[in-house]
């Protein structure tokens, strides 16, 4: 029992401690719980809404902004560095989304051919000589090449290589952006097959080239890798490493990067991975009729017939180490399949659009009254830049109410 001194104060026994002590830790516990309780409630109301705006279907949109165009029936549209490039026989535009013009390049091809890597741009002729380098501010270099070009492709440093062809003879060379020849004279490749595709890296140094020999009517193709920095200055016409596969072709291949290749057959698609030597990785074959293919840095996805319907399409999504993300089976008859900058899946026809979550989920589908040219994602919520004929859209998505608006 606690004590009363002279002083009027209490002296404070074992007893009065314990139950002090007791006090406090069942307040601490208390405290504790509330605070469990509140974070249990929130995570809760973030995962609803997360989940509710996740599982949301768009089919309408608002107009933020409206750019009038004038293009002709031949003008193409692509998606350069957060803007919107256009591109004709005639010559090479480049806008921001309100049209705005950051610079416009003429030139006149028969068939403009283009690449991009990162912050350059590269067109070529189609069986021409003509070859136009640019990055976001202008034209870095134009220069004509020796032959025809068949193929074309520009590295992250405007480095370009070209597989060219005279007389049934096919050649590679490597460019600099101003059109000086980096390679050691042209690689002849007539007794590898006929070249069927080719993929340069982004640091500029490694060339990945698809070939196809037949041969007592047997089809062979072949993957060869070439190196023009230190690695492959002591190899015979620069060649790292070759890989061969029967009954197989092989009709496009794409560098992701400076180190993975993914090549794209008609029984599946093959990768290798290596700075100096590329070595094989990860494959996806199959026995079915691949209908498309298409990629982005981080994901490859392969399009087949879903079952005996014709219109019916199955879009399977793949990671870089060739494990399936995410199959999901479409009724809408598309023309062009595409990845988004933020990893959506664009379907396009004519004149409608489906957009896809990574989750295989469809996120918005609308049909418009313009022909359609092009979609791309713009920085915001739920935004993107519808580009149709003579005009460009820049849209937010809406839940449907029977009518589309614009900001006054």
């Amino acid at each position: 029992m606690a004590e009363k001194n002279k002083s009027g104060f209490h002296t404070v026994g074992d007893t009065d401690m314990e139950e002090y002590n007791r006090k406090i830790k069942e307040h601490r516990r208390k405290v504790l719980r509330r605070i469990v309780i509140v974070t249990a409630v929130i995570l809760l109301v973030l995962t609803g809404l997360g989940l509710y705006m996740a599982l949301r279907h768009y089919e309408n949109y608002d107009i933020m902004s409206t750019a009038e165009r004038s293009d002709t029936d031949a003008t193409h549209f692509t998606e350069f560095q957060g803007n919107i490039l256009k591109y004709s026989n005639d010559g090479a535009v480049y806008t921001t989304g309100n049209n705005d013009v950051i610079w416009n390049q003429s030139f006149e091809m028969q068939e403009p051919t283009v690449s991009i890597c990162q912050k350059y741009v590269a067109f070529a002729d189609s069986d021409g000589k003509e070859i136009y380098v640019m990055d976001d501010s202008g034209t870095q270099g134009k220069f004509k090449v020796t032959m025809p070009v068949i193929k074309m492709d520009v590295s992250a440093h405007g480095t370009v290589a070209v597989l060219m062809e005279d007389d049934g003879t096919s050649y590679l060379a490597l460019y600099s952006k101003s059109g000086e020849q980096l390679a050691e004279g042209a690689i002849h490749v007539e007794n590898g097959g006929t070249p069927l595709a080719i993929a340069l890296s982004a640091d500029g140094q490694k060339l990945a080239v698809s070939s196809m020999d037949i041969h007592d009517g047997s089809v062979k193709s072949t993957v060869s890798f070439y190196n023009f920095g230190a690695v492959g200055e002591n190899k015979v016409d620069h060649i790292v490493a070759s890989y061969s596969y029967a009954d197989t072709v092989i009709p496009e291949l794409t560098y992701i990067g400076s180190d993975h290749v993914l090549a794209f057959s008609d029984k599946g698609v093959y990768t290798f991975t290596g700075s100096t030597e590329p070595k094989e990785g990860p494959k996806k074959e199959t026995d079915e009729e691949i209908k498309g293919v298409f990629y982005d840095e981080s994901y490859f996805a392969l399009i087949f017939a879903a079952g005996k319907d014709e219109a019916k399409r199955r879009v399977e999504v793949y990671n870089m180490k060739c494990s399936q993300q995410v199959t999901f089976e479409t009724d809408f008859s598309f023309e062009e399949a595409q990845f988004l900058d933020n990893h959506e899946i664009c379907l396009t026809s004519e004149n409608a659009c489906a957009l896809y979550t990574l989750g295989g989920r469809e996120k918005f589908y609308y049909e418009f009254e313009n022909r359609l040219c092009a979609v791309t994602h713009v920085s915001g919520y739920r935004r993107y830049a519808f580009i149709m004929e003579g005009k460009t859209e820049q849209a937010r998505l809406k839940l449907f109410d029977g009518k589309k608006t614009g900001d006054k």
